[in-house]
């Protein structure tokens, strides 16, 4: 399935949550959450150097989203309130999507409420159903137990580990880098 065909099928809703691509109405908060979780998201996103961080690397990164046919960004937002909660996306390896690579990150204050697994669950299943996802792949960095939680939680499973091949935008440590994947079985087998 091509980018064009996936977003007709977007909203998803959830529970709590309605998951869409993010729109330039949603930038000012989206940056200010990011300013938010700065300490965060610098120690565990592969993307949080000075320029991720950035309101100008965000306003790139939606010029990018606009053009680039392997990538969609999924933003979450409370239904009550329509408070951004969470940031997430697919990121195809090839224009059919039929291998992911996903990853997310909470708005401060939504931590520990279930959140992530249920719009992460969500989107899952929408790659599964919907798009015909076989391959979805995570990864996260020595000492983030939460995502290592949540990817074994979403079903995911241990792939392999590279050593020391990370610096934490936060510490400037060198960090494991430890891949999740999950292989989706088809639903006629």
């Amino acid at each position: 399935m091509k980018k064009n065909d996936i977003i007709k099928h977007l909203p998803l809703e959830s529970e709590r949550l309605i998951i869409r691509p993010f729109t330039p109405d949603d930038l000012d908060e989206i940056q200010t959450a990011k300013e938010e979780q700065e300490e965060t998201l610098r120690r565990w996103m592969s993307w949080s150097n000075d320029y991720g961080i950035s309101r100008v690397g965000l306003d790139e990164f939606s010029e990018t989203c606009q053009t680039n046919n392997t990538m969609i960004p999924l933003f979450g937002f409370d239904k009550q309130t329509g408070r951004f909660v969470i940031a997430s996306g697919l990121d195809a390896s090839e224009p059919d999507f039929k291998t992911i690579h996903t990853g997310w990150w909470l708005a401060k204050g939504y931590e520990g409420q279930g959140l992530a697994f249920e719009a992460m669950h969500k989107i899952y299943d929408f790659m599964q159903q919907t798009i015909g996802t076989k391959r979805v792949e995570a990864q996260f960095y020595e000492g983030n137990t939460r995502s290592r939680n949540l990817m074994e939680r979403l079903g995911m499973s241990y792939v392999e580990t590279k050593p020391k091949s990370h610096t934490s935008h936060l510490t400037g440590e060198l960090l494991d880098v430890i891949k999740y994947e999950r292989i989706f079985e088809s639903e006629t087998t």
